[in-house]
């Protein structure tokens, strides 16, 4: 999750969130923060909390509240959502690289080849269904001041929405950073 005085993004699985994080964080205006787990902090600009680096929106209001902020107060909260089909694609291709921090049963199946196996029997990030809405709903509701970019649309929406929260001069280019190949 990152956050100026005026904009929230939550980081949905799958859905370039590396590459947004590093933007945002290199081009969002004004003090910016962020949570992330202790392993991944990043050593660019940025107030650093510990964190999850999926929060939902129910975690995001948690920790504004407790820091007398509510995602209400933001002018706009930003997730990026994808195809999921795509989506399961892309985390069947990325459990495969074997990363430490990614064991356990869902990525066994991936490593173990079998794409039908792995979409028959893996959790995504522990939950089956998918629960992807939790980071479209809080208490059942879409707050007002959410907004979703489509994965497929990504630069141009991401451009279009958040052009104005940006600091002068920014590159408006995304970079391409931990895509998984397939």
């Amino acid at each position: 999750m990152i956050w100026n005085n005026e904009v929230l993004y939550l980081h949905v699985p799958k859905t370039a969130g590396i590459s947004v994080t590093a933007y945002l964080l290199d081009n969002l205006r004004g003090p910016v923060s962020y949570t992330a787990p202790s392993q991944n902090r990043s050593l660019k600009r940025g107030r650093y909390f510990e964190g999850n680096r999926h929060e939902t929106l129910y975690d995001a209001e948690s920790f504004f509240t407790y820091r007398n902020r509510s995602i209400f107060d933001f002018d706009m909260i930003v997730a990026v959502m994808r195809d999921p089909y795509d989506l399961e694609v892309s985390r069947y291709h990325y459990l495969r690289k074997g990363n430490k921090v990614d064991r356990g049963p869902a990525q066994d199946l991936a490593m173990a080849g079998d794409y039908g196996a792995y979409m028959a029997e893996a959790s995504f990030f522990g939950a089956d269904p998918p629960r992807l809405d939790r980071y479209l709903h809080i208490a059942g509701v879409m707050p007002d001041n959410l907004r979703v970019i489509r994965f497929e649309h990504l630069a141009d929406d991401f451009e279009r929405l958040l052009g104005p929260y940006l600091r002068r001069g920014a590159d408006p280019s995304l970079p391409r950073l931990n895509e998984s190949k397939h």
